[in-house]
């Protein structure tokens, strides 16, 4: 696949997030929804930012198969009641090195390597685990080649 590299400022935003480990990246969705349904038994008004912003970062700080530490973030329009897994936080503005990736999640990781070499090959450095922002998925296209996945990696 041919990628093109872009880089933007990420804007400042609010975001109920929940961290835990998933046994597999094909847990990921699961781990989504339920935290959905654990921030909506909380804050059942809580409203999410148009257009929507949600993204996964994967916090071991390297490629692992099983037991995999991550943090999901769903922008919303204002800090709701936090419980024992949801959280609230503001997150400042940054910038990021981007890459979209159109496909099966299976084959991400090619996109992984094409970015990470380029923010290597150009002077950034990471100030943040990246995030996987998920534009078009199992949600809204029954064709996995058409699945729209935004890689944003934070830098300086």
């Amino acid at each position: 696949m041919k990628y093109e590299v872009f880089v933007k400022e990420l804007p400042e935003c609010i975001v109920y997030y929940k961290e835990g480990i998933i046994p597999r990246y094909s847990d990921a969705a699961q781990f989504i929804l339920s935290s959905a349904e654990e921030c909506l038994a909380t804050n059942p008004d809580i409203k999410c930012v148009e257009p929507d912003y949600c993204f996964m970062s994967y916090l071991d700080g390297e490629y692992k198969e099983n037991n995999i530490r991550v943090r999901y973030c769903q922008a919303v329009t204002e800090e709701g009641i936090p419980n024992e897994t949801i959280k609230f936080m503001r997150l400042a503005p940054v910038k990021a090195v981007c890459i979209y990736h159109k496909g099966h999640y299976e084959n991400i990781g090619a996109a992984y390597g094409f970015i990470f070499k380029y923010i290597e090959e150009n002077g950034y450095t990471v100030i943040e685990p990246a995030r996987e922002r998920y534009i078009d998925g199992v949600w809204n296209k029954d064709n996995p080649d058409e699945w729209l996945t935004e890689i944003q990696v934070p830098v300086k």
